[in-house]
């Protein structure tokens, strides 16, 4: 079988690197992949995989009409059986460039939905898909409700982490240790240290940061906060607020600003615990995900996929959202023990789980043609 993973807005963060890893996973003897994408810091890795990556265009009003003619001719080429789209555009193009052809050699339309739709003109998109899959029971959930765009509902597969890299007993090398020794020297030495990956932005709850780190300290705990999110596309004034709210609180010297980190999944693993205070249900959490794949003690707001992960991997770290006190009472407790984690990556939480998942779906939708 013969999949097109059409992701134009393919990149390495986040949910959009889906299909770069997912193709990457089903890529066997029977099941062959081609991603068509902007060019990307991914496609060295789709090519050492022996995947075949097709240059397109992001998409706009100037090139529309060009990627639909694109699809059209990638589909007459490499006559595929699936054609996988990861955004509302890009079933659009795929379904507008796959209706003048002849019915026979019409692939079918898989929609993946990782986030919330949007409102407006590129949901409908969505209606020329065949089939749905959602990232998390919380987006099922949400797409199942009055005035939904999609005309079934979806399979639910979550986008599972690869185990030979992210797994229970995974530590980071000497090197990398002896590095981050250097980075952190000059912070005094903390008795927790406390991870929150994420972006900088209200939704991410980092005011809360200043009563957690204030009650830990009247308990006895100094601890010491190592925000990991990209400041440069924070917004400039809502960074200057949080700032001066950690400076009035004088905890600026408890905090430090680690930025967009490649080396992650080390940090998650150099720190005691990883904090996630998300103010509003998010449909997926990858950073969040990863620290619990490692084993590592994870603390979070229990709302959408948050609570679906701590339900599966450490129910001790879920919290009602906003409960601050409970947050700093976990910590507390966690600084005289280390939880219990789940001793393997559970299913359906791991990149083999998410692949054997899709497969069953490309069978299904192949038998009810």
């Amino acid at each position: 079988m013969r999949i097109v993973h059409y992701s134009p807005r393919l990149r390495s963060g986040g949910p959009s690197a889906f299909a770069a890893d997912l193709a990457c996973a089903l890529q066997n003897n029977e099941y062959d992949n081609i991603v068509v994408s902007p060019p990307c810091e991914l496609v060295s890795k789709l090519n050492a995989a022996g995947i075949k990556h097709i240059i397109s265009r992001k998409i706009n009003i100037f090139t529309t009409w060009r990627e639909i003619q694109r699809m059209r001719r990638i589909v007459r080429k490499y006559k595929p059986q699936v054609i996988q789209v990861y955004s509302a555009e890009a079933a659009w193009i795929a379904g507008v460039a796959c209706n003048k052809l002849r019915p026979s050699m019409r692939p079918r339309i898989v929609g993946v939905l990782t986030g919330y739709p949007v409102l407006g003109s590129p949901r409908v998109g969505w209606k020329h898909c065949h089939v749905f899959t959602a990232i998390s029971k919380h987006l099922r959930n949400v797409l199942d409700a009055p005035g939904s765009p999609l005309s079934s509902k979806p399979w639910v597969i979550p986008y599972g982490v690869n185990t030979q890299h992210c797994y229970p007993g995974y530590a980071p090398t000497a090197t990398w240790l002896e590095q981050w020794k250097r980075e952190t020297a000059a912070i005094k030495k903390a008795q927790m240290t406390i991870c929150v990956p994420g972006g900088i932005s209200p939704l991410h709850g980092l005011e809360d940061i200043v009563p957690i780190l204030t009650g830990l300290k009247r308990t006895g705990i100094d601890a010491h906060v190592f925000i990991a999110g990209d400041t440069r596309h924070a917004n400039s004034e809502y960074l200057a607020a949080l700032k001066q709210k950690f400076a009035d609180a004088q905890l600026s010297e408890h905090i430090t600003w680690l930025g967009a980190r490649a080396d992650l999944r080390d940090v998650l693993c150099a720190c005691d615990v990883t904090l996630t205070l998300t103010r509003e249900p998010a449909t997926w959490n990858r950073a969040i995900l990863e620290a619990l794949a490692l084993g590592r003690p994870v603390a979070g707001y229990d709302h959408g996929v948050i609570g679906e992960l701590l339900d599966s991997f450490l129910p001790e770290g879920r919290v009602a959202p906003g409960d601050t006190a409970t947050i700093i009472d976990t910590l507390t407790q966690w600084s005289t023990y280390t939880p219990s984690t789940h001793p393997a990556v559970p299913y359906p939480y791991r990149l083999t789980d998410t692949a054997d998942t899709y497969r069953k779906l490309y069978n299904d939708i192949k038998t009810n043609k």
